[in-house]
Protein backbone atom coordinates (compact mmCIF):
# COMPACT_ATOMS: atom_id res chain seq x y z
CA UNK A 1 0.00 0.00 0.00
CA UNK A 2 1.36 3.47 -0.81
CA UNK A 3 2.62 5.79 1.88
CA UNK A 4 0.54 8.93 1.36
CA UNK A 5 1.71 10.96 4.34
CA UNK A 6 0.03 14.21 3.36
CA UNK A 7 -3.43 12.93 2.46
CA UNK A 8 -5.90 12.92 5.35
CA UNK A 9 -8.67 11.79 3.00
CA UNK A 10 -6.92 8.50 2.18
CA UNK A 11 -7.81 6.87 5.50
CA UNK A 12 -7.14 3.27 6.59
CA UNK A 13 -10.50 1.51 6.44
CA UNK A 14 -10.26 -0.05 9.90
CA UNK A 15 -10.39 3.38 11.54
CA UNK A 16 -14.00 3.78 10.48
CA UNK A 17 -15.00 1.10 13.00
CA UNK A 18 -13.91 3.32 15.90
CA UNK A 19 -16.62 5.10 17.93
CA UNK A 20 -17.45 8.67 16.85
CA UNK A 21 -15.12 8.50 13.87
CA UNK A 22 -17.49 9.55 11.09
CA UNK A 23 -19.19 12.25 13.17
CA UNK A 24 -18.98 14.02 16.52
CA UNK A 25 -20.55 12.36 19.58
CA UNK A 26 -24.31 12.84 19.99
CA UNK A 27 -23.82 14.10 23.57
CA UNK A 28 -21.96 17.09 25.07
CA UNK A 29 -18.22 16.79 25.60
CA UNK A 30 -15.38 18.88 26.99
CA UNK A 31 -11.98 19.39 25.39
CA UNK A 32 -9.26 18.13 27.73
CA UNK A 33 -6.55 20.61 26.80
CA UNK A 34 -4.43 20.61 29.95
CA UNK A 35 -3.88 16.83 30.04
CA UNK A 36 -2.63 16.95 26.45
CA UNK A 37 -0.45 20.06 26.46
CA UNK A 38 0.28 20.87 30.10
CA UNK A 39 -0.81 23.60 32.50
CA UNK A 40 1.42 26.34 31.08
CA UNK A 41 0.30 26.22 27.45
CA UNK A 42 -3.31 25.51 28.41
CA UNK A 43 -3.38 28.62 30.59
CA UNK A 44 -1.64 30.66 27.89
CA UNK A 45 -4.35 29.73 25.38
CA UNK A 46 -7.13 30.20 27.92
CA UNK A 47 -6.07 33.85 28.33
CA UNK A 48 -6.56 34.58 24.62
CA UNK A 49 -9.90 36.37 24.59
CA UNK A 50 -11.27 39.89 24.26
CA UNK A 51 -8.96 42.47 22.70
CA UNK A 52 -5.30 41.49 22.63
CA UNK A 53 -2.58 41.98 23.58
CA UNK A 54 -3.20 43.55 26.98
CA UNK A 55 -1.11 46.71 27.29
CA UNK A 56 -0.23 48.63 30.43
CA UNK A 57 -1.95 51.69 28.99
CA UNK A 58 -5.19 49.75 28.57
CA UNK A 59 -4.82 48.19 32.01
CA UNK A 60 -4.36 51.63 33.50
CA UNK A 61 -7.70 52.75 32.09
CA UNK A 62 -9.59 50.04 33.99
CA UNK A 63 -11.89 51.22 36.78
CA UNK A 64 -12.37 47.72 38.21
CA UNK A 65 -10.02 46.24 40.80
CA UNK A 66 -9.44 42.95 42.57
CA UNK A 67 -7.16 42.78 45.62
CA UNK A 68 -5.92 46.23 44.74
CA UNK A 69 -5.01 45.34 41.15
CA UNK A 70 -6.77 46.61 38.00
CA UNK A 71 -8.88 44.02 36.20
CA UNK A 72 -9.43 43.71 32.45
CA UNK A 73 -12.74 42.22 31.35
CA UNK A 74 -13.45 40.52 28.03
CA UNK A 75 -15.26 43.60 26.75
CA UNK A 76 -13.01 46.68 26.69
CA UNK A 77 -14.07 49.63 28.81
CA UNK A 78 -15.39 52.84 27.27
CA UNK A 79 -12.06 54.44 28.08
CA UNK A 80 -10.22 51.65 26.27
CA UNK A 81 -12.53 52.03 23.26
CA UNK A 82 -11.74 55.75 23.14
CA UNK A 83 -8.03 54.95 23.38
CA UNK A 84 -8.22 52.45 20.52
CA UNK A 85 -10.21 54.90 18.41
CA UNK A 86 -7.73 57.73 18.97
CA UNK A 87 -4.82 55.44 18.13
CA UNK A 88 -6.52 54.28 14.93
CA UNK A 89 -6.68 50.54 15.69
CA UNK A 90 -8.45 47.92 13.66
CA UNK A 91 -8.82 44.34 14.88
CA UNK A 92 -8.30 40.92 13.32
CA UNK A 93 -10.64 38.27 14.71
CA UNK A 94 -8.49 35.20 15.41
CA UNK A 95 -9.85 31.79 16.32
CA UNK A 96 -7.98 29.24 18.41
CA UNK A 97 -8.91 25.95 16.75
CA UNK A 98 -8.64 22.52 18.36
CA UNK A 99 -8.97 19.23 16.48
CA UNK A 100 -9.67 16.04 18.44
CA UNK A 101 -8.44 12.57 17.48
CA UNK A 102 -10.93 10.64 19.62
CA UNK A 103 -13.19 10.81 22.67
CA UNK A 104 -12.92 9.25 26.11
CA UNK A 105 -15.37 8.59 28.92
CA UNK A 106 -14.19 9.57 32.41
CA UNK A 107 -16.33 9.68 35.51
CA UNK A 108 -19.55 10.00 33.56
CA UNK A 109 -18.21 12.83 31.37
CA UNK A 110 -17.06 12.68 27.76
CA UNK A 111 -13.79 14.36 26.80
CA UNK A 112 -12.38 15.24 23.39
CA UNK A 113 -8.68 14.40 23.11
CA UNK A 114 -6.73 17.04 21.12
CA UNK A 115 -4.16 16.24 18.47
CA UNK A 116 -3.68 19.71 16.97
CA UNK A 117 -4.04 23.36 17.99
CA UNK A 118 -3.76 26.23 15.53
CA UNK A 119 -4.76 29.85 14.98
CA UNK A 120 -6.75 31.08 12.00
CA UNK A 121 -8.08 34.56 11.26
CA UNK A 122 -11.61 35.38 10.17
CA UNK A 123 -11.58 35.86 6.42
CA UNK A 124 -13.45 37.60 3.65
CA UNK A 125 -13.04 36.68 -0.01
CA UNK A 126 -10.08 34.47 0.87
CA UNK A 127 -8.14 37.14 2.78
CA UNK A 128 -7.87 38.01 6.49
CA UNK A 129 -10.54 40.53 7.48
CA UNK A 130 -10.55 43.26 10.10
CA UNK A 131 -13.21 45.09 12.08
CA UNK A 132 -13.22 48.63 13.41
CA UNK A 133 -13.46 50.05 16.91
CA UNK A 134 -17.23 50.63 16.64
CA UNK A 135 -17.75 46.95 15.81
CA UNK A 136 -15.80 46.02 18.95
CA UNK A 137 -17.81 48.53 20.98
CA UNK A 138 -21.18 47.21 19.82
CA UNK A 139 -20.29 43.52 20.05
CA UNK A 140 -20.48 41.51 23.28
CA UNK A 141 -17.13 39.75 23.03
CA UNK A 142 -18.02 37.48 25.95
CA UNK A 143 -20.59 35.75 23.72
CA UNK A 144 -18.51 35.02 20.60
CA UNK A 145 -18.29 31.32 21.51
CA UNK A 146 -22.04 30.89 21.88
CA UNK A 147 -23.48 28.40 19.43
CA UNK A 148 -20.31 26.29 19.42
CA UNK A 149 -18.56 27.81 16.38
CA UNK A 150 -16.52 25.37 14.31
CA UNK A 151 -14.97 24.69 10.92
CA UNK A 152 -16.33 21.83 8.84
CA UNK A 153 -13.66 19.91 6.96
CA UNK A 154 -10.73 21.52 8.79
CA UNK A 155 -7.53 19.77 7.69
CA UNK A 156 -4.57 21.02 9.76
CA UNK A 157 -2.07 19.33 7.41
CA UNK A 158 -3.03 21.12 4.20
CA UNK A 159 -4.62 24.25 2.78
CA UNK A 160 -8.14 22.82 3.18
CA UNK A 161 -9.78 24.69 6.04
CA UNK A 162 -13.46 23.99 5.38
CA UNK A 163 -16.14 26.55 6.16
CA UNK A 164 -16.98 28.39 9.37
CA UNK A 165 -20.31 27.50 10.97
CA UNK A 166 -22.26 28.06 14.18
CA UNK A 167 -24.68 25.60 15.75
CA UNK A 168 -24.80 21.82 15.99
CA UNK A 169 -22.56 19.84 13.68
CA UNK A 170 -24.77 17.86 11.29
CA UNK A 171 -24.36 14.10 11.21
CA UNK A 172 -22.47 13.44 8.02
CA UNK A 173 -20.56 10.27 7.36
CA UNK A 174 -18.37 12.15 4.88
CA UNK A 175 -17.05 14.50 7.61
CA UNK A 176 -14.72 12.75 10.03
CA UNK A 177 -14.75 14.00 13.61
CA UNK A 178 -11.01 14.73 13.44
CA UNK A 179 -11.54 17.26 10.63
CA UNK A 180 -14.04 19.33 12.57
CA UNK A 181 -12.08 22.29 13.87
CA UNK A 182 -13.60 23.32 17.18
CA UNK A 183 -13.21 27.01 18.08
CA UNK A 184 -11.81 26.85 21.60
CA UNK A 185 -11.23 30.58 22.04
CA UNK A 186 -11.45 33.81 20.04
CA UNK A 187 -9.57 37.07 20.42
CA UNK A 188 -9.29 40.36 18.55
CA UNK A 189 -5.77 41.48 17.69
CA UNK A 190 -5.20 45.25 17.77
CA UNK A 191 -3.28 46.58 14.79
CA UNK A 192 -1.25 49.32 16.52
CA UNK A 193 -0.30 47.83 19.86
CA UNK A 194 2.90 48.94 21.56
CA UNK A 195 5.14 45.87 21.84
CA UNK A 196 7.15 47.40 24.69
CA UNK A 197 3.96 48.04 26.68
CA UNK A 198 2.46 44.54 26.46
CA UNK A 199 1.75 42.88 29.82
CA UNK A 200 2.69 39.27 30.60
CA UNK A 201 0.02 36.81 31.81
CA UNK A 202 0.56 36.44 35.55
CA UNK A 203 -0.37 32.75 35.70
CA UNK A 204 2.20 31.77 33.08
CA UNK A 205 5.04 34.04 34.16
CA UNK A 206 4.71 32.79 37.74
CA UNK A 207 5.63 29.31 36.46
CA UNK A 208 8.89 30.69 34.97
CA UNK A 209 10.26 32.04 38.23
CA UNK A 210 12.57 35.05 38.21
CA UNK A 211 14.52 34.19 35.06
CA UNK A 212 14.62 37.18 32.72
CA UNK A 213 16.08 35.06 29.92
CA UNK A 214 13.22 32.53 30.07
CA UNK A 215 10.72 35.38 30.16
CA UNK A 216 12.37 36.84 27.05
CA UNK A 217 11.96 33.49 25.23
CA UNK A 218 8.31 33.31 26.29
CA UNK A 219 7.62 36.85 25.10
CA UNK A 220 9.25 36.12 21.76
CA UNK A 221 7.02 33.09 21.31
CA UNK A 222 3.86 35.04 22.16
CA UNK A 223 4.63 37.83 19.71
CA UNK A 224 5.58 35.46 16.90
CA UNK A 225 2.57 33.15 17.37
CA UNK A 226 -0.33 35.01 18.93
CA UNK A 227 0.27 38.66 18.13
CA UNK A 228 1.63 38.72 14.60
CA UNK A 229 -0.75 40.19 12.03
CA UNK A 230 -2.08 37.59 9.60
CA UNK A 231 -1.21 38.37 5.97
CA UNK A 232 -2.96 35.23 4.68
CA UNK A 233 -5.58 32.82 5.99
CA UNK A 234 -3.07 30.00 6.40
CA UNK A 235 -3.27 28.78 10.03
CA UNK A 236 -0.39 29.02 12.48
CA UNK A 237 0.35 25.78 14.30
CA UNK A 238 0.70 26.03 18.09
CA UNK A 239 1.01 22.35 19.00
CA UNK A 240 0.27 18.85 17.76
CA UNK A 241 0.81 16.13 15.17
CA UNK A 242 2.60 16.99 11.94
CA UNK A 243 1.06 14.54 9.47
CA UNK A 244 -1.94 12.29 8.80
CA UNK A 245 0.06 9.10 9.42
CA UNK A 246 0.82 10.38 12.93
CA UNK A 247 -2.87 11.09 13.45
CA UNK A 248 -3.93 7.65 12.21
CA UNK A 249 -1.42 5.90 14.46
CA UNK A 250 -2.47 8.04 17.43
CA UNK A 251 -6.10 7.11 16.88
CA UNK A 252 -5.21 3.42 16.80
CA UNK A 253 -3.09 3.74 19.95
CA UNK A 254 -5.88 5.58 21.75
CA UNK A 255 -8.32 2.85 20.71
CA UNK A 256 -6.02 0.32 22.43
CA UNK A 257 -5.74 2.43 25.57
CA UNK A 258 -2.29 3.90 24.83
CA UNK A 259 -1.86 7.59 25.65
CA UNK A 260 1.60 8.86 24.70
CA UNK A 261 2.83 12.43 24.69
CA UNK A 262 2.76 14.09 21.28
CA UNK A 263 5.94 15.60 19.75
CA UNK A 264 8.46 15.22 22.59
CA UNK A 265 11.94 16.77 22.56
CA UNK A 266 14.73 14.49 23.82
CA UNK A 267 18.05 15.92 25.05
CA UNK A 268 21.50 14.29 25.46
CA UNK A 269 21.14 14.14 29.25
CA UNK A 270 17.98 12.06 28.90
CA UNK A 271 15.60 14.88 29.77
CA UNK A 272 12.41 15.07 27.73
CA UNK A 273 10.02 17.94 27.09
CA UNK A 274 6.73 17.84 25.19
CA UNK A 275 6.75 21.55 24.36
CA UNK A 276 8.73 24.78 24.47
CA UNK A 277 6.66 25.78 27.47
CA UNK A 278 7.69 22.69 29.44
CA UNK A 279 11.32 23.47 28.55
CA UNK A 280 10.99 26.94 30.01
CA UNK A 281 9.40 25.53 33.15
CA UNK A 282 12.39 23.19 33.39
CA UNK A 283 14.80 26.12 33.15
CA UNK A 284 15.93 25.57 29.55
CA UNK A 285 16.08 28.40 27.04
CA UNK A 286 14.88 28.06 23.46
CA UNK A 287 18.48 28.15 22.20
CA UNK A 288 18.95 24.74 23.81
CA UNK A 289 16.84 23.29 21.00
CA UNK A 290 20.04 23.09 18.93
CA UNK A 291 21.25 20.37 21.32
CA UNK A 292 18.25 18.05 21.05
CA UNK A 293 18.94 14.52 19.92
CA UNK A 294 15.56 14.28 18.25
CA UNK A 295 11.88 15.04 18.51
CA UNK A 296 9.87 11.85 18.92
CA UNK A 297 6.46 11.81 17.28
CA UNK A 298 5.15 10.03 20.38
CA UNK A 299 6.76 9.29 23.72
CA UNK A 300 5.85 7.05 26.63
CA UNK A 301 7.58 8.76 29.55
CA UNK A 302 7.32 6.09 32.23
CA UNK A 303 8.26 3.24 29.90
CA UNK A 304 10.91 5.31 28.04
CA UNK A 305 9.66 4.37 24.59
CA UNK A 306 9.98 6.75 21.64
CA UNK A 307 7.80 6.22 18.55
CA UNK A 308 8.67 7.59 15.11
CA UNK A 309 6.38 7.63 12.07
CA UNK A 310 8.69 7.39 9.07
CA UNK A 311 7.34 8.53 5.73
CA UNK A 312 8.86 7.40 2.44
CA UNK A 313 9.61 10.99 1.49
CA UNK A 314 11.88 11.70 4.45
CA UNK A 315 13.23 8.42 5.78
CA UNK A 316 14.31 6.14 2.92
CA UNK A 317 17.43 7.72 1.46
CA UNK A 318 20.82 6.34 2.57
CA UNK A 319 21.59 9.53 4.47
CA UNK A 320 18.20 9.52 6.20
CA UNK A 321 18.54 5.86 7.20
CA UNK A 322 22.03 6.49 8.61
CA UNK A 323 20.78 9.53 10.53
CA UNK A 324 17.84 7.60 11.99
CA UNK A 325 20.16 4.76 13.02
CA UNK A 326 22.49 7.19 14.78
CA UNK A 327 19.56 8.70 16.67
CA UNK A 328 18.35 5.26 17.75
CA UNK A 329 21.83 4.45 19.07
CA UNK A 330 21.93 7.68 21.07
CA UNK A 331 18.53 6.92 22.56
CA UNK A 332 19.61 3.39 23.48
CA UNK A 333 22.52 4.84 25.47
CA UNK A 334 19.98 6.84 27.46
CA UNK A 335 17.87 3.77 28.16
CA UNK A 336 15.19 4.86 25.70
CA UNK A 337 13.82 2.21 23.38
CA UNK A 338 12.76 3.43 19.96
CA UNK A 339 10.40 1.97 17.41
CA UNK A 340 10.04 3.20 13.85
CA UNK A 341 6.78 2.63 12.02
CA UNK A 342 6.72 3.19 8.27
CA UNK A 343 3.99 5.26 6.72
CA UNK A 344 3.10 2.36 4.45
CA UNK A 345 2.54 0.07 7.45
CA UNK A 346 0.38 2.68 9.15
CA UNK A 347 -1.72 3.08 6.01
CA UNK A 348 -2.05 -0.70 5.76
CA UNK A 349 -3.09 -1.28 9.39
CA UNK A 350 -2.64 1.36 12.09
CA UNK A 351 -4.17 -1.02 14.64
CA UNK A 352 -1.51 -3.67 13.97
CA UNK A 353 1.17 -0.98 14.30
CA UNK A 354 -0.37 0.13 17.59
CA UNK A 355 -0.29 -3.47 18.84
CA UNK A 356 3.44 -3.64 18.15
CA UNK A 357 3.93 -0.47 20.11
CA UNK A 358 1.84 -1.82 22.99
CA UNK A 359 4.00 -4.96 23.11
CA UNK A 360 7.10 -2.81 23.39
CA UNK A 361 5.54 -0.54 26.01
CA UNK A 362 4.36 -3.55 28.02
CA UNK A 363 7.81 -5.13 27.79
CA UNK A 364 6.62 -8.30 26.06
CA UNK A 365 9.12 -7.89 23.21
Amino acid sequence: MPDIAGDIENRPKELWDFPNYGCLPDRPFEIDLESAIGEFLAQDIFDLDGTQPIESKILGLSKKYFDGHPVIEVNPSEEAIDFYRERGDTFQMINVIVCCHSFEERGGKLYGLPYHISLRPAQKRGKPSSVGVDWIKNMDLSRVLEGNPHYMGYNPFSDAFGFYAVGPVPTNENICSDTIGLVYNTYFLASNYDKKDVCDPGMCTSLLGDSKSLLADYRKFRFSRYFREFKSTEPVKIWGCDSPIELFLLQAMSHLGLNPRIQTLIFPDGSTFPSLQSMWEGGLRTKKLAKTITEADFFFENEKVAVFCDSVAHHTSDDAVAKDSAIDQELTKLGIRSIRISGADIMSSPVECARKIRELVDGTV
